[in-house]
């Protein structure tokens, strides 16, 4: 694992903001990790299931960066307007519960990001299942 100190990520770039996220998540650093969010962030904990804010999302974060799991970037990419922008990344995470559980995942996040005034880029909408998390929204026939 990466020394979360001896790494530095640009946040003012979207790329770096993620890695710095996911860099955090590995080291088990919680409040470096929400710090990647922003006051109202959404984010998905699990498919069907959405938390609202910091505290809410602490949370979340506290059960992920808690098993320190080995979260590896594959592919990325982003789609920028002024401050907005939906960020796209695949992802693999590796890791055991507190319970003993064996996890082995792999995704593709549909992210939504926004510029802060200080030039970082942080989670509006953090959405690590992308399509993923439709699968327990009924259908509706139009």
């Amino acid at each position: 694992m990466e020394n979360k100190m001896s790494v530095n990520f640009d946040r003012t770039t979207i790329l770096g903001a993620a890695r710095f996220f996911q860099n955090c998540v590995r080291s088990g650093d919680i409040e470096g990790a929400l710090s990647s969010f922003h006051d109202d962030a959404l984010y998905v904990s699990q498919p069907g299931n959405v938390v609202k804010g910091k505290a809410e999302i602490r949370k979340a974060l506290e059960f992920l960066c808690g098993m320190r799991p080995d979260l590896q970037a594959q592919r990325s990419v982003s789609f920028e307007t002024g401050e907005i922008a939906a960020w796209l990344d695949e992802w693999t995470l590796k890791a055991t519960t507190p319970d003993g559980v064996a996890l082995d995942m792999n995704g593709t996040s549909s992210d939504i990001m926004k510029r802060l005034p200080n030039g970082n880029w942080v989670y509006l909408v953090d959405n690590p299942y992308g399509a993923s998390a439709v699968l327990d929204v009924p259908k509706v026939d139009l």
